[in-house]
C-alpha cells in the first residue's frame, strides 16, 4: 500500500525531522509512539492490565514530561530511574546496566557489539574513556548524557524493556532547563 502525503503535512513532519536521518515513515511512527504513550484510555476508563500491555508511569508533580526519542539536551543534568526492573542513579549507571542486561539477552559479545551503539571492547580496557564492566567482562567507553540515553533507549527498544529516566538539570546557564525536572520513558 502506497500512500501519498500533501504537502502542508510533509512540511508538518519535516519539523519534526532529523536531517539525514529520518523518514516520513520514521516521524509518522514516532507520532504513533507519542500518542499511544498518552492516550492509554479507551472510553474514558483505564485500560485493564494485561500481559503485555506496559502503562504509563505516573509523573510526579511539577516534572515535564519529555519525548523518549526526542528529548531535550541533556548536558548539565542528573538522572536516576529504571532500566527493567533495575534501578539505576546516573547516567553511566544507566549504560552499564542497559549493556549487562543486553548481554544476558544477546548471548555473546559479539551479538551484543551488533545492538549497541555503544564503543565496547571485550575485557579489561581502561585507556580512551573505557570502563571495565566485570559482570560481563566488557569495557565500555562513556559518553555524555545524551548519548548514554541514546544507547539505552536503543537497547531498550531492541530488547523490549522499559525504561525511564527521572532528569534534573543543574543550575547551570548552559543547561537546557536550568533547576527544572523532567521525565522520559519508553515502554514496549
Amino acid at each position: 500500500m502506497q500512500i501519498e502525503i500533501p504537502e502542508p503535512l510533509l512540511k508538518r513532519l519535516q519539523q519534526h525531522a532529523t536531517p539525514f536521518v529520518d523518514t516520513p515513515v520514521s516521524v509518522i511512527e514516532r507520532w504513533a509512539d507519542f500518542y499511544e504513550q498518552h492516550n492509554q484510555q479507551k472510553n474514558g476508563k483505564p485500560e485493564s492490565k494485561s500481559a503485555g500491555v506496559n502503562h504509563v508511569p505516573t509523573i510526579p508533580n511539577g516534572v515535564r514530561q519529555f519525548d523518549a526519542k526526542r528529548p531535550p539536551s541533556l548536558f548539565h543534568t542528573r538522572v536516576r530511574g529504571e532500566f527493567g526492573s533495575t534501578s539505576f542513579s546516573n547516567w553511566n549507571d544507566l549504560l552499564r546496566i542497559a549493556h549487562v542486561y543486553a548481554l544476558k539477552k544477546a548471548g555473546g559479545f559479539e551479538e551484543l557489539r551488533k545492538m549497541t551503539r555503544a564503543q565496547i571492547r571485550k575485557g579489561a580496557y581502561s585507556d580512551e574513556g573505557y570502563r571495565f564492566v566485570p559482570e560481563i567482562g566488557v569495557s565500555i567507553q562513556g559518553v555524555d548524557a545524551g548519548h548514554a540515553w541514546e544507547y539505552a533507549l536503543r537497547l531498550a527498544i531492541h530488547l523490549k524493556v522499559p525504561v525511564k529516566a527521572e532528569i534534573e538539570w543543574r543550575h547551570n546557564d548552559k543547561a537546557a532547563h536550568p533547576g527544572e525536572r523532567g521525565f522520559m520513558f519508553w515502554t514496549p
